[in-house]
Parts: C-alpha cells; structure tokens; sequence
C-alpha cells in the first residue's frame, strides 16, 4: 500500500486539487447554497484523501528511516563480532606464545621458533611443514619440540622451509627411557593418536602413567625431552619382552608453533 501511494502520489494530488478546483468554481457560478453544498462533501473527501496520502508518506518515511538505521546497526554488530574473534584469537595465540617462551628460558638448547604452515594430507603419513629452512640455520635431524613434548625430526628442509616427520608417523622412532625406572625402550610411531613402545623387558618395571623421555641415543635428540606416558601395559607370560602403548604429550591436532633445535647432538648437516 505505501508503495502504491509512493508512486502514485502526484497523480492522487492532482485529482484532488481538480475535484476542489471544480467545486469550487461550481459554487461562485451558481451563486446558490445547493450547489455549494454539493461541493463541500467533495472538498472534504478530497482533504481527507490529501491528509491521508500526507500522513501515509510520512509513515513511509520514519519506515524507510527506521529500516535504515536498523541496517547500520546489524552491520555495526557484525563488525564487533569480527572484532572479538580477532582479539580472541590473538589472545590465545600470545598465551601459547608465552608458553613456549618460559619453555625456551628454562632449557639451554639452542632453539628456533617456527610455524606450521602445512601437513601431510595423507592419514598413513605423519609430517608438517615448517616456514623456517637452511636459511634460518635448520638441517635435516634437527629435533622439533613444543613445550608440551616431542613433536619429530626434520627429513627434508629447503631454503625458506622445512619438512617434520612427526613421533606418530610409523616411520618414525625414537631412543628413550621410562623416566621413573630408567628402563630402556624405543617408542615408534602408529597410526593414530598413540605410539608403541618397544623392547620393554619383561623384567622392567614400567606401570601405566610413567614419562618416558629421550635418552640421548641415537645421535639425534638431546637427552631428557618429553615424549608422553604410558598408556598401557601388557604383561606377557612368555617371551622376552612387554607390550606396552604410550601417549604422546604434544598435542598433533592443534600443533601451530614450535621450536626447531638447532644443534643436535649427531645425525646429517
């Protein structure tokens, strides 16, 4: 209807102004009352119809306003939220920042902060992409950590980035040791969000919840670095050794910075 009256509102004033024009003209012509009086219910309709229209596009008006500021508003909450996500999100990425950087004060390793800028698209393959390469001092076997624990190795590195093979990967294995027994194992890599632990011994003494770190064998990652916790042990009645699974303390899914060590302990340059 307001549209209907938007566009049409020169033509309805235009009729209306004739039908007052003509009773108008009507009445001094004749000069009686009778005529006069036909021409009043005629100016009063047509008032009628032009306060009507009047009032119909102011409406139309403070409607067309209203709408208007109620879009800017939508817009001006929409551009808050992005706000709060961006301040959210630096938010948490100062606070695991701060992590890392007490990580790195606490240790006297020679470490390189870097980004994971890609992974491995393939379920059976563990690796991640760093931005930091030979150019930044990073050489194939330097050991990738987070302050949480063991993420891998580099195998492959360029120029400006460089390639990790992850602990989960099963190519992937580490020389390491039940913390609390000093047993010696090695933890492999296995699909999922777990690894292996091998060559435990029957004889040794490792329970579900022990930390096992690196023992510093195997010429590529300094000694006493996190690695996880046993998960579970099997205790085997007959032959040498136990099965035993363990839980990797770094966090695979959300990995997004790490440190690089820069000089390990042996391995290719």
């Amino acid at each position: 209807m307001l549209g209907f009256l938007a566009r049409n509102r020169n033509r309805i004033a235009g009729t209306s102004l004739v039908l007052v024009a003509a009773g108008v003209l009507l009445s001094a012509r004749e000069g009686g009352r009778p005529l006069a009086l036909v021409g009043a219910p005629a100016q009063t309709v047509t008032r009628g119809v032009v306060e009507g229209l009047g009032s119909a596009l102011n409406h139309y008006v403070l409607l067309a306003g209203a709408r208007q500021e109620a879009d800017g508003l939508r817009q001006e909450v929409a551009d808050l939220k992005r706000e709060l996500l961006a301040v959210a999100e630096i938010a948490q990425e100062n606070r695991r920042l701060k992590t890392l950087l007490d990580f790195k004060d606490a240790t006297d390793l020679p470490m390189l902060p870097a980004r994971v800028v890609g992974r491995s698209a393939l379920a059976w393959f563990r690796t991640a992409v760093l931005d930091r390469g030979e150019a930044d001092g990073v050489r194939i076997d330097c050991p990738v950590v987070t302050a949480a624990g063991v993420v891998g190795r580099v195998f492959q590195v360029s120029a400006t980035s460089s390639r990790v093979l992850m602990l989960t990967d099963t190519s992937s294995a580490v020389d390491a040791l039940v913390q609390r027994s000093r047993a010696p194992v090695v933890v492999e890599g296995r699909l999922g969000n777990r690894c292996r632990i091998l060559y435990l011994a029957r004889a040794d003494d490792a329970r579900p919840g022990d930390r096992v770190v690196t023992s510093g064998l195997g010429d590529v990652f300094p000694k006493g670095l996190l690695i996880g916790q046993i998960a579970r042990v099997e205790p085997t009645h007959g032959g040498t050794f136990q099965m035993a699974e363990l839980q990797p303390s770094a966090d695979f899914t959300h990995l997004e910075e790490v440190f690089v060590v820069l000089q390990p302990t042996g391995g290719a340059r």
